[in-house]
């Protein structure tokens, strides 16, 4: 979130810019939306909060295809003249621009009509099986598309980064795919070596990889005849793997990346540079819910490798991280059942039977994977 506040008080102080009246600044040819469009949307990113929808995000978002089009084509063009004389702000309105678009494209629901030649459609999943078709949200281009003019370069500045970021974190929240990899294609042209960036895309290729987009990919493949836009499950973590690498590249400390890092490659059937990555991660200071998803994960690879001694030892760590969490239990008791410990293996049953009912009461931090930030 330090890049969303950097964001937003960037923004601040651009508002406060915006309020001081200005000479008149260069003009710019008629769109086919005509200019009175191009001054509307002038006025609503000014009067826009980031992170509020807000009447005036409202009002932009009913604007048609062509119409939005033709605005974003007079923004850009507006913004290169200005910057020969006043760069910064010219950058505050693209970035205010884009700010406002993605509010719309993350604040107010998705097309329901196609409203762009440009735009695709998605897929709406819930429980592994497809249930619709949406367009995805032609917001989401538009913004990245103003920031393509930030000038001299959209990569050196914080403020575009800043908004990649936080429009990443708004994607995976709202679980729209389509848009977040785009997005992430973006992201990774302008900033290659990000730690950030690559990051994100790893835990998106990890996602995919997951049983419920799998089944939802094959779901959506069997109902319209034509194959999803996500790989097999191996593909995938092979995808996640190289980008956690990547990340851990740049910054072998982070610590998050190498945790995931270390399943995937379990996942892969890797189970020796699971284990030796895992380790690395407890030693390297993992801590709370990251030390228990590296032990639960080292118990695995551990299991795996045949080392059932070494697997009951790190599963037994993170039941006693999260006691109310039944997942290392589960794993005790189907390796004490495998090798004839029928008492240890009703011990820990027993002991998930005695667990709240609640299952808010029953934190464990691994039925959360997939939602992590």
């Amino acid at each position: 979130m330090t890049q969303l506040r950097r964001l937003s008080s960037w923004l601040a102080v651009a508002a406060l810019l915006l309020a001081y009246p200005r000479a008149i600044e260069p003009s710019f040819a008629q769109s086919p939306a005509g200019p009175e469009r191009f001054d509307q949307w002038l006025n609503a990113i000014e009067a826009h909060v980031p992170g509020e929808p807000g009447l005036v995000a409202v009002d932009v978002s009913t604007w048609s295809g062509p119409e939005l089009d033709a605005v974003i084509a007079d923004a850009k063009r507006h913004a290169r003249v200005l910057a020969k004389t006043d760069l910064e702000r010219a950058n505050e309105i693209l970035l205010r621009g884009a700010a406002l678009h993605a509010d719309i494209g993350s604040l107010i629901p998705e097309d329901t009509v196609r409203r762009s030649a440009k735009q695709r459609t998605t897929y709406i999943v819930r429980d592994g099986r497809w249930v619709g078709i949406r367009y995805v949200s032609i917001h989401w281009q538009l913004g990245r598309s103003l920031l393509d003019s930030v000038t001299p370069d959209p990569a050196s500045h914080s403020g575009v980064r800043a908004w990649y970021l936080e429009t990443l974190e708004q994607l995976a929240q709202l679980r729209q795919f389509a848009s977040a990899v785009d997005h992430l294609v973006r992201a990774r042209q302008l900033f290659p070596s990000d730690p950030a960036i690559l990051f994100a895309s790893g835990v998106m290729h990890e996602r995919f990889a997951s049983a419920g987009l799998q089944a939802a990919a094959e779901s959506v493949s069997e109902s319209n005849r034509e194959p999803a836009a996500i790989n097999t499950q191996r593909a995938e973590l092979t995808r996640a793997e190289r980008f956690f690498r990547d990340t851990l590249a740049v910054r072998p400390d982070h610590i998050h990346a190498r945790v995931r890092h270390g399943r995937v490659l379990d996942e892969l059937g890797r189970h020796d540079d699971a284990a030796a990555e895992l380790r690395r991660a407890i030693e390297g200071g993992a801590s709370e819910e990251l030390l228990y998803l590296a032990e639960l994960f080292l118990g695995r690879a551990e299991d795996a490798r045949g080392n059932v001694q070494a697997a009951r030892t790190a599963f037994e760590r993170a039941s006693a991280l999260y006691p109310d969490a039944q997942s290392p239990r589960l794993a005790l008791s189907q390796i004490a059942r495998r090798v004839g410990d029928r008492a240890a293996a009703q011990h820990q049953l027993h002991a998930i039977a005695k667990l709240p009912d609640d299952e808010r009461r029953r934190k464990d931090p691994w039925w959360l994977y997939y939602d992590a930030r």
